[in-house]
């Protein structure tokens, strides 16, 4: 699933093409992507001008001169790509956006099928978005801890939670506690000011060099002009389990935390002395693994 920098890049790519053109019209495809209603949906795009593009959490915000918002949320597989008119889709192709000037079309592409996207008229809530916590660049260091202290939950999937905080998924959370020597199951409220402090600045220091790098694809992830992202190249633990550890050299294992697959060195990221009863019948997968 893109993840914060995936979606950054993508943001920044459409913002350089896309600001003032117009949306001529609207091919669908696949209905079922959409939580707006078909008739609706095509109505108030065609003719709209497109004024700004941004991104709220793993959301690209699509702003219209009239107020309304297009949000997309790409999910496991969903790009969005610009091509020239006139170039051949396949059968994963489901929306198309035709542009004026007619250089480009924005096209919508997603192999499962899970994306969403839905219109939102100026001034409406939608859940999805409204219930979106700050993303890392928004919270600072101390307001970081103080969430943390309010939680009891292994420390990986409270940050997956985006709820508590926006914008990270699988990669990320993995790297960044890596490079914290944080392991997955600490007990959020157990981390010291000096733990939260510098998991919040690695936390950072991960998304913006994969920013820099234009995302990570280890599968389906592409930038608008259909460019594969650079950091999978600086990956240390995610997506490396058999691997020997770049500061230890014992092998990267990868396990399940919280029903997800998770990419640790458990050399480097030792287990906590206390971890609650709930904690252990709830990631019982994951002792019985490191247990061999």
């Amino acid at each position: 699933m893109p993840e914060l920098p995936e979606v950054e890049t993508i943001v920044r790519g459409l913002r350089e093409n896309l600001i003032g053109r117009q949306i001529r019209g609207v091919r669908v495809r696949t209905s079922k992507l959409l939580r707006s209603p078909l008739a609706s949906f095509r109505k108030r795009l065609t003719g709209a001008i497109i004024k700004k593009i941004e991104r709220k959490g793993k959301f690209i915000l699509i702003g219209l001169e009239d107020g309304a918002t297009l949000a997309v949320h790409l999910k496991m597989t969903g790009q969005l790509l610009l091509l020239p008119e006139g170039r051949p889709t396949d059968k994963h192709t489901h929306l198309i956006f035709n542009l004026h000037p007619r250089d480009l079309q924005l096209r919508y592409r997603d192999v499962r099928k899970f994306g969403i996207l839905v219109l939102l008229p100026s001034g409406q809530d939608w859940p999805p978005l409204a219930t979106l916590a700050p993303d890392p660049f928004e919270l600072t260091a101390q307001g970081f801890y103080e969430r943390l202290q309010k939680k009891k939950r292994a420390i990986k999937p409270l940050l997956l939670d985006q709820r508590f905080m926006s914008g990270l998924g699988n990669i990320y959370v993995d790297e960044s506690l890596f490079r914290s020597r944080i392991h997955p199951l600490t007990p959020s409220q157990a981390l010291t000011w000096d733990q939260a402090r510098g998991l919040h600045q690695r936390i950072r220091q991960v998304l913006r060099q994969a920013i820099k790098a234009k995302g990570t694809t280890v599968s389906d992830y592409r930038g608008p002009e259909g460019i594969v992202g650079g950091f999978q190249h600086y990956l240390r633990v995610y997506d490396r389990q058999g691997l020997p550890c770049c500061t230890c050299r014992n092998p990267i294992r990868k396990t399940r935390v919280g029903g997800r697959g998770t990419h640790l060195c458990p050399t480097c990221q030792t287990m906590p002395l206390k971890v609650s009863k709930s904690l252990i019948e709830n990631n019982f997968n994951f002792f019985v693994i490191m247990s061999h």
